[in-house]
């Protein structure tokens, strides 16, 4: 995964999407499952995966701090903003009593697995652009 960019942050989208959108659908055929309300689970995919990317691209400005308060912020914004979620939709048609557990659940897994994949690239980013320096340095001197 690229650094998320103003450049790049669609064809993240679309391809987090994508993926997104097929495991869900592979998980409940293999499960059996039929979903009466698929189109505002794709929905909610889609927000997902907008939502995701654009917090972790948030690192760019945040990387004086140190990692893991970085990582629990970013976390805790996507929580917020999915409890949020939950609490108008839960205040305009009623939900289940395990919506706002359900829903953490739902965020947990994709964020935790986009911010593997996000800041692998950038660390990987990182040391390769470490041994361009050293190179460079060694011709130098």
């Amino acid at each position: 995964m690229k650094l998320i960019t103003r450049k790049n942050f669609l064809s993240i989208v679309c391809i987090s999407f994508t993926f997104m959108v097929t495991g869900k659908l592979i998980f409940e055929r293999l499960i059996g499952h039929t979903d009466r309300y698929y189109t505002e689970n794709i929905l909610l995919c889609l927000g997902f995966c907008i939502m995701i990317p654009a917090v972790l691209s948030v690192h760019y400005y945040l990387q004086r701090f140190p990692l893991l308060p970085v990582l629990i912020v970013q976390y805790l914004a996507v929580a917020a903003v999915t409890l949020g979620i939950v609490a108008a939709v839960d205040s305009a048609t009623g939900t289940d009593t395990n919506a706002y557990r359900d829903m953490i659940v739902s965020v947990t897994i994709p964020y935790v697995a986009g911010a593997v994949l996000y800041y692998a690239a950038f660390f990987r980013q990182v040391k390769k652009a470490n041994a361009v320096l050293a190179e460079l340095s060694a011709e130098l001197s």
